[in-house]
């Protein structure tokens, strides 16, 4: 089974993430930025969904620094999922292949 990391903070959020998307696929959560280093470098998931806005210190963005650093997780795609509407030229640039709006994307779309 294809996995998906969850890299989200608000706990409501990821709950209903990780129910829709565990019909079709192994599902991970990290909290926090740091956590979802770990993670991505650990697990080495199919696809990284991505807040950046997170609490614990590191921002998405440091976040995706990271990711796209490291060996084990730079070619993995990374969807940015966010409420900063601003940020999609930004988040593309620092390498992510997709950034969607919270608010204007039904859980449907990030399928």
């Amino acid at each position: 089974m294809n996995k998906v990391l969850f890299i989200e903070d608000d706990a409501p959020t990821s709950k209903i993430y990780q129910e829709r998307f565990s019909k079709i696929f192994d599902v991970l959560i990290a909290p926090t930025g740091v956590e979802g280093i770990s993670s991505a470098t650990k697990e080495e998931p199919d696809v990284i969904i991505l807040d950046l806005i997170l609490a614990g210190g590191l921002s998405g963005f440091d976040v995706l620094k990271e990711l796209k650093q490291h060996p084990k997780s730079k070619n993995i795609p990374v969807i940015v999922l966010t409420n900063l509407e601003s940020q999609e030229k930004i988040a593309k640039d620092a390498g992510a292949v997709e950034c969607l709006v919270k608010a204007n994307t039904s859980i449907n779309k990030v399928e």
